[in-house]
């Protein structure tokens, strides 16, 4: 292995969003959840897409501020200036639910293979489960993502289906800034999983590790330095928010693509989307009979760029629950690694095992996601008011100000929907 090429499990890294972003945050769990969105409320809730970008942006920033600042990930920040009930309560949600992801991209990855193949699905996920364990292990991650971006460019089939489909665009412009809401616990469940896959918390702790690393691999921009060094500083942190509201922008349009193709499709047809088979129906007006080995490879190649950053966040997560320094770190890390990854593939095998639906445990893990958020937000929005913690880089009043504002969007769905529940 070349010197200057640092293995995945080191810091189980380049995780970050920075890559193929468009692919990683839109795994098998955001392709199913948006497709089952626009299949079951047509175009009603395109609108998550376009008005949560200013939020999605300002969570991104404000994780990046908070690295820049400490020269420290997101769960070492929260272990020093929170009391521990509540720090060891985010890092149990945080690995909780990114084990479930885990698992759910490793059932999606077994499906994709049956699109391609025959065979047994919880033998397909084993495989490419421990594939994916192989590829974190042995093989820096921006090598093989520069293979594997090429298997998500099938994302581009939901484009080619709204185009194909001559949608309206003047109602999908309605309903991207004109929420339309239906008071039902159905409604509400599926507003917190996309809300889930929109707003992924594993993306801010990906965002963070990575600007501490580089951080550490340039040294005029050091926090320590910042007092004679402030305008490298400044200088990386712009660049950050330029790449931010580029890349949000183009995993937002491939939701809202995703959304609108599944409208035009399963919605206008009256058609329900029970199983993996109805998810490729979605793109089946533009590549007909190769709309399940097209769907495939769409899974195959999101789910591989998704898990090192869903397992490699998980794994700072569990290494910053304790004091850990230099290679003792690294150690704890990798071994945090192993096993996040093993667990949420012996999941994902014995879900497949018992039969249940795929699509169901791909969905219940973006509503696992958008369910348990809202902490994590809260104690993220008031780390980055923390003088103490981020000194004179502390947020701006405006990304302050969304970020709240997502997350009462994200508690009031929660609310709604137990509501509607109990009402029901």
């Amino acid at each position: 292995m070349d010197h200057n090429e640092t293995p995945a499990h080191s810091w189980a890294a380049n995780l970050g969003p920075g890559l193929v972003s468009a692919a990683t945050d839109n795994d098998p769990s955001g392709i199913v959840t948006y497709s089952l969105a626009g299949a079951q409320f047509g175009y009603a809730m395109v609108w998550t897409c376009v008005l949560s970008y200013p939020s999605m942006v300002a969570f991104q920033l404000v994780a990046a501020r908070i690295a820049a600042s400490t020269g420290k990930g997101l769960t070492a920040n929260m272990r020093e200036h929170y009391s521990p009930l509540w720090f060891y309560l985010a890092v149990i949600r945080f690995l909780i639910a990114n084990t479930f992801n885990i698992a759910a991209d490793v059932v999606a990855m077994g499906v994709a293979a049956q699109f391609l193949w025959h065979g047994p699905l919880a033998v397909f996920a084993a495989v490419f489960g421990i594939a994916s364990m192989a590829l974190q292990w042995f093989v820096p991650y921006a090598r093989y993502a520069q293979l594997l971006k090429w298997l998500t460019a099938t994302l581009f089939a939901y484009v080619g289906v709204t185009i194909v489909l001559h949608l309206s665009w003047r109602a999908v412009a309605f309903h991207g800034f004109v929420p339309q809401i239906s008071w039902t616990a159905d409604y509400f469940t599926m507003l917190l999983a996309v809300f889930g896959t929109t707003i992924s918390p594993y993306l801010l702790y990906s965002q963070a590790e990575q600007q501490v690393e580089e951080l550490r691999n340039d040294g005029d921009k050091r926090p320590a330095d910042r007092g004679d060094h402030g305008a490298p500083l400044e200088r990386h942190l712009a660049r950050v928010r330029s790449d931010t509201l580029i890349r949000t922008a183009l995993s937002n349009s491939v939701g809202i693509f995703i959304m609108c193709a599944a409208a035009a499709t399963l919605y206008s047809m009256r058609l329900a989307l029970h199983d993996a088979g109805d998810t490729a129906r979605v793109i089946e007006p533009l590549t007909h009979a190769f709309a399940g080995p097209v769907l495939g490879l769409a899974f195959i190649g999101t789910a591989l760029l998704a898990l090192p950053p869903l397992a490699g966040s998980a794994a700072h997560a569990a290494a910053s629950a304790f004091e850990q320094r230099g290679d003792t770190r690294n150690q704890v890390i990798a071994l945090a690694l192993i096993v996040v990854m093993a667990l949420g593939v012996a999941i994902g095998v014995s879900l497949s095992l018992m039969r249940i639906e795929p699509v169901r445990v791909l969905y219940w893990a973006a509503v696992l996601n958008g369910s348990t958020a809202t902490p994590v937000m809260v104690l993220l929005v008031l780390l980055s008011t923390k003088r103490s913690a981020v000194g004179d880089l502390s947020a701006h009043w405006t990304l302050r100000g969304l970020c709240w504002l997502a997350t009462l969007c994200m508690g009031a769905a929660l609310v709604a929907r137990f509501a509607c529940e109990w009402l029901s």
